[in-house]
């Protein structure tokens, strides 16, 4: 690969053969993609070549995309001097080859994430006699044409992420910092997207940005059944791993440990609470538990939990201190639906759920008295 530059154009890169009839493969492509390339840039450049530069094997910058990487290599790409219209920032030209594996889905999420329209045109296509700029255009005029531009194309829509699809927003939810197995001195404070069958994560960077990543290296390294006593189910019929399978396709222990209220730092040996003893405070006509109060293994901490809504959004509120029984019945009928967070304010007199407003009197000791061997 060898630069170049013409007048009008910026410096660029291309290929050609060289004396023993070796080509410049890039990492693996092949001869005919190269061609493919060739031809793909002379046809945009006969388009749009005085309104836009045209370039082979440019790095567009995808960096504040919610992706995994910072940069898209296109194949051509032909970026506009002014914002078109229908095309935005660019129109990227992506030649489909047999032995190519790129993530059609995710790169065109990417591409049009970042401003720029995108094209999907196999090599032997673009090789036929009759390619010219029009093959490209009939592309985004067809309904089932593999060109996705920026006025016709949403980013969102081409993902397997279920929250963002539906919702345009990844489902960020933090993996707290107390489950990390490295120590209090290598934090990595990140969130992962709750999707089902996303596993993108983002890193919190000290300038207040993030970076994306797909890798599991900042997160815990316990097993899934290391879950089993902090995750409070309301009924057990199903083995753990199984019931998890149901609520997460992928990184389900990062997504446990990030969406289920009833998580949260301890001294014990997985620094997070493990649920044991129980007691039932109100049960149904079926004599089935719809409240129970039960208590932490390794610490003083103890849990109501109510059951009386969806499993999914039981109702759980964290103690330092043994609960009145009798509490339970003012509490639980107050607003329940309502009430889906066990939060508490360390500082106050009184534990109360700052959600529903329920508050229950206390000694003058606060749940900050309860956990102080709690390194901070």
């Amino acid at each position: 690969m060898y630069p170049r530059s013409a007048p009008g154009k910026s410096r660029h890169f291309y290929h050609v053969s060289d004396d023993t009839g070796r080509h410049c493969s890039n990492g693996g492509e092949s001869e005919t993609h190269e061609r493919a390339v060739a031809r793909a840039e002379v046809a945009l450049h006969q388009q749009f070549g005085k309104s836009a530069d045209v370039e082979t094997e440019v790095d567009v910058d995808v960096s504040e995309v919610p992706t995994p990487v910072t940069e898209r290599r296109a194949d051509v790409l032909a970026t506009f001097d002014d914002w078109n219209p229908y095309f935005g920032e660019g129109l990227a030209v992506e030649v489909q080859h047999s032995h190519e594996n790129k993530n059609v889905q995710q790169v065109t999420h990417d591409y049009l994430a970042a401003g720029f329209s995108v094209v999907w045109i196999r090599a032997g296509t673009i090789l036929l006699d009759t390619f010219d700029y029009d093959t490209i255009s009939g592309e985004f005029e067809r309904d089932d044409g593999a060109g996705y531009s920026q006025r016709t194309s949403k980013s969102h829509r081409h993902t397997n992420c279920q929250s963002l699809l539906y919702d345009g927003e990844h489902a960020w939810e933090r993996v707290p910092p107390y489950a990390h197995p490295r120590g209090q001195d290598d934090l990595v404070t990140y969130d992962i997207c709750a999707g089902q069958d996303c596993e993108l994560r983002r890193v919190h960077e000290p300038d207040g940005s993030y970076t994306y990543t797909a890798s599991d290296e900042y997160g815990p390294d316990f097993p899934l059944k290391a879950l089993k006593n902090a995750i409070i189910r309301e009924y057990d019929r199903d083995p753990f791993s199984k019931w998890a399978g149901s609520q997460y396709h992928s990184a389900q222990v990062e997504k446990l440990l990030a969406t289920r209220p009833e998580i949260e730092r301890c001294w014990g040996p997985k620094g997070i609470h493990e649920w044991g003893r129980r007691e039932t405070l109100w049960t149904n006509h079926s004599d089935q538990p719809l409240i129970e109060l039960r208590e932490c293994m390794y610490c003083p901490v103890r849990i109501v939990t109510n059951h009386r809504g969806r499993s999914g959004h039981s109702t759980f509120c964290l103690y330092g201190r043994e609960p009145d029984i009798d509490w339970d019945d003012v509490y639980f009928q107050a607003s329940p639906p309502e009430c889906d967070h066990y939060l508490y304010d360390e500082d106050a007199i009184e534990d109360y759920c700052p959600k529903c407003g329920a508050t229950m009197e206390a000694p003058d000791t606060t749940l900050r008295d309860h956990t102080s061997w709690i390194p901070p």
